[in-house]
């Protein structure tokens, strides 16, 4: 039986490591997405449209 592996290059995956968004910032520009849309989403889980509710009521019918 053969045994084989890959080898990371060190130098193109620090690279890499380093050219991706920190997670900091990427966190803080999912709450801010969140909060630009936080108003509409509140509204449709108050008032649904006629249309979300026949939606989900078929779906529910064809399983």
């Amino acid at each position: 039986m053969m045994e084989t592996f890959t080898s990371i290059d060190n130098l193109n995956y620090q690279q890499q490591k380093q050219d991706g968004t920190p997670a900091d910032e990427t966190e803080g520009i999912d709450a801010m997405f969140y909060d630009h849309i936080k108003t509409q989403l509140d509204s449709l889980k108050k008032d649904p449209a006629d249309e979300s509710i026949a939606r989900i009521l078929a779906y529910s019918r064809s399983l």
